[in-house]
This record gives C-alpha cells, sequence and structure tokens, in this order.
C-alpha cells in the first residue's frame, strides 16, 4: 500500500544520524512525500542545507537495511509506526515548531481526530493532587476528551487511572515503546493500550534517559488542546510542558493547592500569570475551541432548558437571561444591553455567584452555571 511505502520511507529518513528534524521537515516540506526524497538529485538535497556526509548516509542503502530492520521489529511488537502525512497523525502535533516526521504508536483506542487535554504534576504529589488528578480526569474522559500524559510516577499516573474508568488516555513515552518506564506502571500501560494507546518518538532500543522527557513533553503539549497542571513544585519538569503548551498557542489550567505546600508553587505561579483556574471539569471544557464545547455541552444543555429557571428576583431575572450557558460574556456588554444601572447589574452578579447561579471567568466574563 502507498501509505506503507511512505511511512517506510519516512522512517528511513529519520532513523538517519545527523538529520535532525528540522532538516527532515524540510526535506518533507519541499518534496511534498518521503518516497521522493530517495529519488531526488544529491546536490538538490544538498542545496536545503543537508550536509554531504549525511546525504551519503541517507541514501546509501545502509539507512535502507536499518529501516528494514526497526520495521520488522515493530511489526513483531505489535506497534504501528505512523509518518507526518498520514491521516492517524495527530492533527495538532504537526502545528509544533518542531513535529516529529515519524510516530510509534500502539493501542487498540487510537483515534488522532479525538479531543486530546494533558494533565501533568509531580512525581510526589499529596494524597490532595492525586484524588484532582484522577477525579478531573475521570470526569473529562466521560465527556469524550481523551486524557493525554506520560505515565510517569505521581499525577501522570493518576490521569491515566482516572481516564481509564470512563474513556480513553493515551501515554507519551520518553523511551522506545520496548521500555516501559517506570517499570510499577507496566501493568498501567497496558490498561492504557487497551482503552487508548502508548506513542512516542524515540526508536525501540531507546532506552529512558533523562534528557529524553523534556523531548517528550512537546508531544504531550502538541497533540493536547490544553494543559492542566495540578501539583508541581519550583523546577518541576511540568512547567518545561507548560512552557512548551505557551508556545505552540495551547491553553493552560492550574489546579490551586494548599498555599503551604510547595507541590503548589507550579499552579499558583501559573494562575497569578494568567493561565485558567480549574476547579472541576467544566473549567476546562468552557475554554475548549467552541464546536468541542458545544458537542460536550449539548445534552446537558438540552437538560437544564427544560428545568424551570432558579428563583431570581427582577433584577437577577433580566441578567440571568442576558446570559449563555455556551458563551461567556463580558460585563461591560451585559451593562450596555441590560435596562438596569451598573451598580444594580453588579449586585445582582454578586447575587447569583455567591447561589451558584453563574460562574464568573477570567477578563471579566460571567456565564450561566451547568
Amino acid at each position: 500500500m502507498d501509505h506503507t511505502q511512505r511511512r517506510f520511507a519516512a522512517l528511513r529518513m529519520f532513523l538517519v544520524q545527523g538529520l535532525g528534524l528540522r532538516s527532515a521537515n524540510t526535506l518533507i516540506k519541499h518534496f511534498k512525500d518521503p518516497r521522493t526524497v530517495f529519488v531526488a538529485r544529491r546536490d538538490e538535497i544538498e542545496a536545503l542545507g543537508v550536509p554531504g556526509d549525511v546525504v551519503d548516509a541517507l541514501l546509501s542503502s545502509k539507512s535502507a537495511d536499518r529501516a528494514k530492520q526497526e520495521w520488522t521489529r515493530a511489526q513483531e511488537l505489535g506497534i504501528e509506526i505512523v509518518d507526518i502525512l498520514d491521516p492517524a497523525y495527530p492533527p495538532l502535533l504537526r502545528e509544533i515548531f518542531d513535529p516529529p516526521i515519524i510516530l510509534y504508536i500502539r493501542g487498540q483506542g487510537w483515534d488522532p481526530d479525538l479531543p486530546q487535554v494533558a494533565i501533568v504534576g509531580t512525581r510526589r504529589p499529596t494524597g490532595y493532587g492525586l484524588n484532582c488528578g484522577e477525579r478531573l480526569s475521570e470526569d473529562l474522559a466521560q465527556r469524550g476528551i481523551a486524557i493525554t500524559s506520560g505515565l510517569a510516577r505521581g499525577i501522570d499516573a493518576s490521569a491515566h487511572r482516572g481516564a481509564l474508568r470512563n474513556g480513553v488516555t493515551y501515554a507519551v513515552f520518553g523511551s522506545g515503546l520496548d521500555f516501559v518506564y517506570p517499570r510499577e506502571n507496566r501493568k498501567l500501560a497496558e490498561n492504557t493500550e487497551e482503552k487508548g494507546a502508548v506513542l512516542s518518538e524515540f526508536p525501540l532500543g531507546t532506552p529512558p534517559s533523562p534528557q529524553n522527557f523534556p523531548i517528550r513533553n512537546r508531544i504531550i503539549a502538541g497533540m493536547s488542546l490544553g494543559v492542566v497542571v495540578v501539583e508541581a513544585a519550583e523546577y518541576s519538569g511540568s512547567l518545561i510542558t507548560v512552557r512548551l503548551a505557551l508556545e505552540s498557542n495551547r491553553e493552560v489550567f492550574a489546579v490551586p493547592g494548599n498555599i503551604t505546600s510547595p507541590k503548589s508553587f507550579g499552579p499558583h505561579v501559573l494562575i497569578r500569570q494568567g493561565a485558567k483556574l480549574v476547579t472541576s471539569w467544566e473549567d476546562v471544557v468552557e475554554e475548549l475551541p467552541h464546536p468541542i464545547r458545544e458537542k460536550i455541552l449539548a445534552p446537558i444543555v438540552a437538560a437544564m432548558q427544560s428545568l424551570p429557571e432558579p428563583e431570581l428576583d427582577e433584577a437577577e431575572r433580566k441578567v440571568w437571561q442576558a446570559l449563555s450557558l455556551h458563551d461567556s460574556t463580558p460585563i461591560d456588554s451585559l451593562i450596555a444591553k441590560l435596562p438596569l444601572t451598573t451598580s444594580e447589574v453588579y449586585s445582582a452578579l454578586l447575587a447569583m455567584e455567591t447561589r451558584d447561579v453563574i460562574r464568573q471567568l477570567p477578563g471579566n466574563k460571567y456565564i450561566r452555571r451547568l
């Protein structure tokens, strides 16, 4: 099949020592197809900035032999190799600065079009952090969001466990897929494959070296619509994932914690810097792209529309009716369109927020509470 030949050509490029991701992506963009690289003129490849010795390695029979060995080994392990042009490649990942040209994937529930949210945090969480990670993951997975994390100890593992109760989860390895790290999460990895998938950009046989994990984190951030940090100390690797998410224009969320706990440093700094404060799954869903948010909330909205209005006074009812379950409304818009004074609007908003009828969002915006 054509896609198999294209995937093999991309794998062959990927395994050539000295051909970095930037150069590999440049070649694919220029030639439109990895297969075309291997029938191109040598001078045309060099003109794209690839050194002569790397071109020699790329076009040699040795590169084909090594790719064949890797391909055969992957098939033996039940691993699918997907290239960057393949429909099975996660679409959001293509948008990052240096996307991997191939991914190793194994699992029964891989769906590149399923919306993903990453949940990450410290490897040494408190009981509170573990409970938050599991509950939030379970609630989001139940509503059709795939939970992506790194299978590490602590918050990562709690995120996978929570998602597995009600839906799909994806684990991104910092090693080849023939290594499960840490070993204590081997059963969790197997369960993840049954209901989701494990992924890696590292060749088979790559051990879980420390330098691999920051590289792995860009895939976690890149595949996801947003990243939720549950607990993270001052120098946590989770904050690297957040930086990568911001560089890729992804949403950043943070779960507040105990102000006396060092594990709360990361989330609280992020909240001060403008990250969305998260106390429930609704806080995450409200920030997702409109079509995804609508799909998740539609059944809830339909059910709520059949319920009677809450008990409100006249001013509160006018404000409540001007708000939506779907989209937040800025305070200035409310004041401009309502036949109420500014103080009456603020008073009604405060009263309804106190009774959990509405929610205030960042930017002084308001929305009806689900």
